[in-house]
């Protein structure tokens, strides 16, 4: 699991886990009683955020930050390492098992305890023997270069069983989970390594707790697991919130704090102290461990603020903390990072200066947008001029300067966008120009995957690029109280890429009936339906509502490219059986044609004069996977680049 807190000195391996048994029965025994001493007992660091790795460079200088501040505990889990993840099964070629080892190495003389995580479960057959095979053999090489503490993530993944031999072996996920956590369990004891788990449940915010309570009556108690809070990112952890999870899931939580983690928002850093952790969380986790961003160096300034937390809970000052970590970390030079972090010192759940530029939807204030940019170009100046004499400022400014000139570039490519246009001061998206009119119908047309009973004027094309010089068409239509919409497709289609309705070729449908109300996310109430040109299998189509709010709908809104995986959709939401003869019942159809294929659906519709669709058409080929869509800016989770669709009057 991790190390020992920032005070423990280093300890042999039977004394380490005889005084981690002791750390664990007292969280347990402790929870819910007075302490007169608040101290987490683990803390530090996840390298677990997605997008480009830290550099080796980057991780010797964290691991010697980490303890300078006594942050005790590094996790290797880089998601797109792929020897961690996607290549789980091989080895690390020498050269990068030579890099591991001077991790190691590093972190045992500063005192950090070094955690190698590994995370098979988007493709392991849990109770395959040639598999688990595979995985000790990874878990020894990384034990012949001295790591001691091991991690395994199944997070991110199906919340089914995928494969044949573990749905005839294990009666559901939780079971084999277990199964393959003990296994890896006792394994590693023989050795006196430790293990920790990031379940697939690991957060308030969505998940099944089913799955997450009958893995926590099946694991040992002494096999830590994961949370994150309330949410993917939570503005709040607090000690109560932290025993409702650990009555869930039989233990104390270790929490695994996304702060200041920015992959799902790669235009700006977080430079703000930690903030919102209560004073008396140590009472009810195992400890608590910072998912950092993809720059390390800027990632320090809220690290140390962490370190103070952690030092003294009860005392503990975020804007006192965040003065004396820049002072620690650059002496004179710190009050020239003053804009930075006046600019970048909020956090997810709040509205950034910048962030109208990248969620498309609230009108842009240029010239504010003009002055920030202004201050932070005079303050990079500044700073690269002090940075020779600054230790740790030259990495820090390499860091900073890109997100200056890829916001100063993206307010320049909304200027000149036609669909944008300037209004007392304002920049704002031109909805209008996706605004279309679905007309009334004689006569419905019947859904049957064919397209010969819809009328030539009802067809339009869609935007983005072509395939073979063509590109999907759409035609829409009312009827009394339905909403009748077809879809045909070009070109073969691809359904070699496996039975997941969000990796074959598809289209995908989202429906806000609130076309007033020019939010910028989803709610659980919009319609989703995913429709694929293939039959005979389970995940054909996916119907119903996604329980997006919170962290993941402002993260999902971000995404221009989103795909809905069934990661996404077996996690935030569950299809609706909505077939049969009931009023309010959604019909469709999917046919393939002789160089394609037709989607035909009928949607009923709330008595208003338009509503809001995201309908986008996936296409994978040679060259790679394209989408096409109904409107011109399709993010496929943020309704205020939706076309506006104008309801005839209806018969």
């Amino acid at each position: 699991m991790t190390g020992l807190s920032q005070r423990a000195a280093r300890f042999d391996i039977p004394t380490m886990r005889w005084l981690f048994s002791i750390a664990l029965v007292t969280a347990l025994t402790s929870c819910g009683h007075a302490q007169s001493d608040a101290v987490f007992r683990f803390s530090g660091v996840i390298e677990g955020f997605y997008g480009p790795p830290w550099s080796h460079d980057d991780r010797l200088d964290m691991l010697r930050f980490m303890g300078s501040v006594g942050l005790g505990s590094y996790y290797y889990a880089p998601k797109d390492d792929p020897y961690h993840r996607t290549r789980w099964r091989e080895p690390y070629p020498p050269d990068r098992l030579e890099r591991l080892s001077a991790l190691v190495a590093t972190a045992t003389d500063h005192r950090v305890e070094f955690v190698f995580a590994i995370s098979p479960g988007g493709s392991m057959v849990y109770g395959d023997s040639a598999d688990r095979r595979l995985l000790y053999r990874k878990l020894d090489q990384l034990s012949a270069i001295g790591v001691r503490h091991f991690a395994l993530f199944v997070d991110d993944v199906l919340y089914r069983l995928a494969h044949d031999q573990d749905r005839r072996q294990y009666a559901d996920l939780a079971e084999a989970h277990a199964s393959l956590i003990i296994a890896v369990r006792d394994y590693l004891d023989a050795s006196g390594a430790t293990l920790s788990v990031t379940p697939t449940t690991y957060t308030g915010a969505w998940g099944d707790r089913t799955y997450l309570e009958r893995l926590g009556s099946l694991v040992p108690r002494d096999v830590p697991f994961f949370w994150t809070g309330v949410d993917v990112a939570s503005p709040t952890i607090t000690a109560e919130q932290a025993a409702s999870w650990r009555r869930l899931m039989a233990r104390p939580p270790l929490v695994w704090d996304n702060y200041p983690v920015n992959d799902f928002a790669r235009w700006r850093p977080f430079l703000g102290p930690l903030r919102g952790r209560t004073p008396d969380l140590p009472f009810e986790t195992m400890g608590i461990l910072s998912n950092p961003m993809t720059e390390a160096h800027a990632s320090m300034i809220p690290l140390a603020t962490l370190a103070e937390y952690v030092r003294d809970p009860r005392g503990y000052d975020p804007d006192r903390a965040l003065r004396r970590a820049l002072a620690d970390l650059y002496g004179p030079s710190a009050d020239l990072l003053e804009p930075f972090v006046r600019i970048y010192g909020d956090y997810p759940w709040d509205t950034n200066l910048f962030e109208p530029l990248f969620i498309p939807g609230t009108p842009i204030d240029r010239a504010a947008v003009e002055t920030g940019l202004t201050e932070l170009r005079q303050a990079l100046a500044r700073l690269d001029a002090a940075a020779g004499a600054t230790p740790g400022m030259v990495p820090l400014v390499a860091e900073l300067s890109p997100f200056v000139t890829r916001t100063a570039e993206r307010l320049a490519e909304i200027e000149r966008d036609p669909a944008y246009e300037i209004h007392d001061g304002m920049l704002r998206y031109r909805d209008e120009r996706d605004r279309v009119e679905a007309p009334s119908m004689g006569s419905p047309p019947t859904i049957d995957g064919q397209t010969a009973d819809w009328p030539r004027s009802a067809w339009r094309p869609t935007h983005g690029p072509a395939r073979d010089g063509r590109t999907p068409r759409v035609a829409l239509g009312t009827h009394g109280d339905m909403l009748y919409i077809a879809v045909d497709v070009p070109g073969t289609p691809d359904t070699e890429t496996g039975d997941r309705i969000g990796e074959r070729d598809h289209v995908a449908l989202i429906l806000q009936h609130e076309p007033g109300r020019r939010r910028t996310s989803l709610e659980p109430d919009d319609l989703l339906l995913l429709l694929a040109p293939t039959t005979g299998t389970d995940h054909t189509e996916w119907v119903g509502s996604l329980g997006v709010h919170g962290f993941m709908a402002k993260f999902l809104a971000d995404n221009r490219n989103l795909t809905w995986s069934e990661f996404l959709l077996t996690s935030l939401g569950q299809p609706d059986a909505t077939d049969g003869g009931d009023a309010v019942s959604i019909r469709r159809a999917v046919a393939k044609t002789r160089d394609g294929y037709v989607v035909e659906i009928a949607i009923p519709v709330a008595d208003v004069p338009a509503v809001r669709l995201s309908l986008t058409v996936t296409r994978s080929g040679t060259d790679g996977r394209i989408s096409n869509s109904l409107s011109r800016r399709n993010y496929p989770a943020n309704p205020a680049t939706y076309a506006e669709l104008i309801l005839a009057s209806r018969q």
